[in-house]
């Protein structure tokens, strides 16, 4: 509007201080007498010059076509800023769906990166566990080869007082070694109850480590997934919009819920309006869109397609 209005002061400028320039009238020369020399005689011969002709007044431009050329590159101006303007917002319009997709890019590889960092974790967490299992394994090993050991020791100790008393301490020695029979049997069974509880909550404990890790990979899968499909249903709607005949609605804004069928390369094979537009020509002019529009665009992420789509048309 600025630049509109700039040109129509210079155009009214124009027209003050050229209308009266163009106006003036052109004044007639003076007549200039000369004489001019016989070659022959040497006498002077009297003559006159001719008078120079007088270029005709030029006519006054009419103001009515001047208004109208006035009227016209006003309108040529505001016509071009609008263009510019249209070009600007389109600018500003294509740089924030770039701006979105970045956005998006860079949300999936952060919970790509969530996920391996999850992963990690729980590699490092088995292998800890089997260290923790393998370092109770030898600690077990070695004390039963210790006991082993001293149970040796003290049989020798007994034998070679059994050597001395054999009589006396014969009796007292199938008793000790009873008993030290069942202690030792006794012993197994306690570590081996133990092993089995320790195995158990061990393998417990992985498993509610195992459906944990299950239910957040189900959880980012999901969020992928809804993610792809509220992407895929833009950018069909973006396709679909070019190809609706605006006329079918005579002005009115509307908004309805389509189905659409499709085959696996996005190719339309049928399409129906849920709720109704506001008329059966409306909805028969979104239908056509559809259908003009096939193929439809595939999501990103193939898990997102589906063959039966419901979309909300607005224009």
């Amino acid at each position: 509007m600025l630049i509109a209005g700039a040109l129509h002061v210079a155009l009214l400028l124009l027209m003050f201080f050229g209308l009266p320039f163009m106006s003036k009238k052109v004044e007639a020369l003076p007549v200039i007498e000369a004489v001019l020399i016989d070659d022959r005689t040497g006498a002077p011969q009297p003559t006159q010059l001719e008078e120079p002709e007088v270029e005709p007044e030029p006519e006054k431009p009419d103001p009515e076509i001047q208004k109208r050329a006035e009227a016209e590159q006003a309108r040529k101006a505001i016509a071009e800023q609008q263009r510019r303007q249209q070009a600007a917002d389109e600018a500003r319009e294509r740089a924030e769906a770039e701006r979105r997709k970045q956005d998006e890019a860079r949300d999936k590889a952060r919970a790509q990166e969530e996920a391996k960092r999850r992963a990690e974790q729980q590699r490092k967490a088995e292998a800890e566990a089997q260290r923790k299992a393998e370092a109770a394994a030898e600690a077990k090993r070695q004390a039963e080869a210790e006991a082993q050991r001293k149970a040796e020791e003290e049989a020798k100790r007994k034998a070679e007082e059994e050597t001395k008393r054999k009589a006396e301490a014969e009796a007292e020695a199938k008793r000790q070694a009873e008993a030290k029979r069942k202690a030792e049997a006794e012993a197994r069974r306690k570590a081996e109850a133990e092993a089995r509880r320790k195995a158990a909550e061990e393998a417990r404990r992985k498993a509610e480590e195992e459906r944990f890790r299950q239910q957040m990979l189900a959880e980012e899968a999901d969020r992928a997934r809804t993610s792809a499909q509220r992407d895929w249903a833009a950018r069909i709607i973006a396709k679909v919009r070019p190809n609706w005949q605006r006329s079918a609605t005579g002005g009115q804004d509307f908004s309805c819920r389509v189905q659409v069928n499709l085959l696996p390369d996005g190719t339309v094979t049928s399409a129906r309006v849920l709720e109704s537009c506001g008329s059966a020509l409306i909805d028969q002019s979104v239908v056509n869109a559809y259908l003009k529009s096939s193929p439809l665009p595939l999501p990103s992420e193939p898990s997102a397609f589906e063959r039966e789509l419901i979309t909300t048309f607005e224009p």
